[in-house]
């Protein structure tokens, strides 16, 4: 068997790769694409694994979205006629969703997000894996077909930690933060996304204003170069950190004492680790951070209002893992060969 994965954004790098070294350990072979946005490569590259690259940041418009999907397509296409044509995909990209429909290639797209756009997905015949958190009847009511919609138990973050010793992992050191005050991790909202809301980047400014004047040292993650400007002006108790080159998700986590992100996958995997996760999202609520939220698990902040909630603290004793299903890697691996009919070892021309 030939599994395809494509990796379009550094989050995606961390759920998904975990299932090369699952289907390669049963003896399938694997190929890898990448988008090179943000610190997608940079990240590959620090895991030691080879990907064909093709694509950057699109940014806004649908005329140019379009125009990026169509170039992408073509390009995977040419790649996966060269290298070999897969037997799967696993993804979370429409491109590689496109590409796949193509060359007749099943595909099956982890989302734990519903009020994405699913159009692409619904053309491509593609199977969507989604957290049961998430009712199928909102991806039902957008035009998905039930019998490709698969929900599981637990969290995309299950795949995200599946193996990973967090005991192990050294927490980074954010240089210049004063002992004993806490480190608040800024992630700013993407503003190129399709569901973007401009109220977003105005709770973030809000936030960071009110950070500001907080015994707490800011650490920015910011999507883009350009947002570091978000800090410029402000009355800082403690200069901010800016980071400026990509740090092991698993290590910055682990040596900060909160995160405040425009929701997304960061806020889970702060939640799923026991971190005091805030979220300035303002688009609609995923129903994996609504339920985070029942769980004690994360903060939704729904206006400047909710601000006095943000009260972080240096964090104390050790991370402390949400108990969801350590089994999810192998469930969907499990998923992915029954809905293909393929074994590892056998490709699909022989089978």
């Amino acid at each position: 068997m030939r599994l395809w994965l494509d990796i379009d954004n550094p989050p995606q790098v961390q759920y998904l790769l975990p299932f090369k070294e699952a289907f390669e350990r049963l003896g399938a072979q694997t190929v890898i694409t990448a988008r090179d946005y943000g610190a997608t490569v940079a990240m590959l590259e620090e895991a030691g694994v080879p990907a064909h690259v093709f694509g950057t940041r699109v940014g806004r418009g649908r005329v140019r979205k379009v125009a990026a999907l169509v170039r992408r397509v073509r390009d995977l296409s040419r790649c996966l006629q060269e290298t070999g044509r897969p037997d799967a995909l696993l993804a979370a990209s429409r491109p590689s969703a496109v590409t796949a429909r193509r060359l007749g290639v099943p595909s099956f797209i982890i989302g734990d997000y519903e009020y994405a756009n699913v159009n692409v997905y619904r053309f491509t015949g593609s199977v969507i894996l989604h957290p049961d958190a998430i009712d199928p009847a909102v991806f039902v009511r957008r035009g998905m077909p039930r019998d490709r919609l698969v929900a599981f138990a637990g969290l995309k973050e299950d795949l995200t930690f599946a193996g990973v010793d967090l005991d192990a992992v050294a927490p980074h050191v954010v240089e210049g933060a004063p002992e004993g005050v806490p480190r608040v991790l800024v992630r700013p909202p993407s503003e190129t996304s399709h569901y973007y809301n401009e109220a977003s980047s105005t709770l973030a400014a809000a936030t960071l204003r009110r950070l500001a004047e907080q015994d707490v040292v800011v650490v920015l993650s910011p999507r883009e170069p350009a947002q570091a400007r978000m800090l410029d002006g402000l009355p800082w108790r403690h200069a901010p950190v800016v980071l400026e080159r990509p740090v092991p998700f698993v290590a910055l986590l682990k040596g900060i004492d909160a995160v405040v992100c425009a929701g997304g996958t960061m806020l889970r995997e702060a939640a799923y680790l026991g971190i005091p996760a805030y979220s300035i999202f303002q688009s609609q609520p995923a129903a994996v951070d609504l339920e985070l939220e029942r769980r004690g698990r994360a903060v939704l902040l729904r206006d400047a209002g909710d601000l006095d909630r943000l009260a972080p603290a240096v964090r104390q004793g050790p991370l402390r893992p949400l108990d969801a299903n350590p089994r999810l890697l192998q469930e969907i691996v499990e998923l992915v060969l029954e809905r293909t009919g393929r074994r590892p070892g056998v490709s699909a021309l022989a089978a």
